[in-house]
């Protein structure tokens, strides 16, 4: 059975699968006249849910291979190319995510699985690395031997490999995913058997960006995302036998602000995400947390919000809710314009001049079909309207796309 992600569906269910796909909080479950038969709206999350033998798909608005490809988005580290989607354009979420998971990692561990040093704690009668010394007159008080140690192991127990490891373990545990890519994900699971297991308290920790790591970005930015799906159930409380769930607007947030990151920095720009530290009132009591804070040497530039939200022609003003808080970010920050990004076609920037401020929001729509290529390259036209004619240089990229859409024409409203 399927749901849809964009607006409603009618669904068969008994009363305890409705209770049970209620209880998951990613969706609104209510009752129809019709008795058995449910509406589900508001769904915030794609992938498969299993309730007392029903499978629920649900299904994405955003075509699978743009998904896939904004999930493993790494820069210039990912070839844009068919290659890294090479699973059926009908598959549901987890079998697409798992072909390109092991696609993405043979492509990261063609010469091998990355190594790095990693702290360990040894003991032994003969001294090598560090004596711990504290840790001797913890465990041996006054005894000279055996003693304790601490050195550096040169091992592929290192985090990227661990977090690697977890996303094939995870999926190999789906049910239903196709024969061959169940026996894929158990062949290259035998590469990581000296890998330890991943222990997750809370949000996963991304190891940082570095040269030695960068060419395993795209595997870990898609095993990132199927370690949330597989968790974010058991997270949330509910007692569901089985859950894939996959928080979409998380997903276009990282694209969209990490493509803006990289189309500006080579003109001195910083792209904040997720900035913390921002509060409305004096005291810090209404906190704030802006998607995308575009700064040049310390000195907020604009500040924008993604809304994984269809919004075009036919909708009408963007919701009023996400006005008041692009205007709040505008107004704390101190900049004339604050943006919004939505998903939809190719529809021209709305400009709302906030009268009682002098303050303009800007609805944006990013347009999620496509080639990954042309994916990019809407995000970096938007990236030179974000910054209008403050961004200048050689090095800004898709300046003259985003001035050529602003010369079709910009509507501009008083509010």
């Amino acid at each position: 059975m399927t749901i849809a992600e964009k607006g409603e569906s009618i669904v068969a269910l008994s009363a305890s699968q409705a209770v049970r796909l209620q209880e998951m909080r990613f969706c609104r479950v209510l009752p129809t006249s019709d008795e058995g038969i449910w509406r589900v709206t508001d769904v915030s999350r794609v992938g498969v849910v299993g309730l007392d033998g029903l499978r629920l798909i649900i299904q994405p608005k955003t075509p699978l291979r743009s998904l896939i490809f904004m999930a493993s988005y790494g820069g210039s580290q990912i070839a844009v190319d068919n290659h890294a989607f090479t699973f059926e354009a009908d598959s549901d979420l987890p079998t697409a995510l798992a072909a390109s998971l092991l696609h993405a990692i043979g492509l990261a561990t063609r010469r091998g699985l990355l190594k790095g040093y990693v702290a360990a704690a040894e003991t032994s009668t003969v001294v090598r690395g560090r004596w711990d010394v504290s840790r001797q007159l913890k465990i041996r008080p006054g005894i000279p031997s055996p003693v304790e140690l601490t050195l550096d192991d040169y091992t592929e127990d290192v985090p990227e490999n661990r977090i690697l490891r977890a996303a094939l373990s995870a999926l190999s545990r789906r049910e239903r995913l196709p024969e061959r890519l169940l026996k894929e994900l158990s062949a290259a699971l035998v590469m990581f058997g000296d890998v330890s297991d991943l222990r997750v308290n809370g949000p996963l920790t991304m190891p940082p960006l570095s040269r030695l790591n960068a060419h395993y970005q795209p595997a870990l930015r898609l095993a990132r995302w199927v370690i949330e799906a597989t968790s974010w159930a058991r997270q949330a409380g509910t007692t569901a036998g089985s859950a894939f769930l996959m928080n979409m607007a998380h997903v276009f947030e990282n694209f969209v602000g990490t493509v803006l990151r990289e189309s500006l920095a080579s003109d001195g720009f910083d792209v904040e995400l997720q900035a913390s530290g921002w509060n409305l009132d004096v005291d810090g009591r209404v906190r704030m947390r802006p998607d995308i804070v575009i700064s040049r040497r310390g000195q907020v530039i604009t500040v924008g919000d993604t809304k994984y939200k269809v919004w075009g022609p036919g909708s009408g003003s963007p919701p009023n809710a996400d006005v008041y808080q692009a205007l709040a970010y505008a107004v704390t920050a101190r900049v004339p314009e604050a943006h919004l990004l939505y998903v939809s076609g190719d529809v021209e920037p709305q400009r709302y001049l906030i009268a009682a401020t002098g303050t303009t929001v800007v609805a944006h729509a990013i347009s999620l079909d496509g080639t990954p290529e042309e994916l990019v390259e809407r995000v970096q036209e938007v990236s030179a309207e974000l910054l209008g004619t403050r961004g200048t240089g050689s090095g800004m990229i898709a300046a003259d796309a985003g001035r050529s859409r602003r010369s079709r024409g910009t509507s501009v409203r008083t509010v």
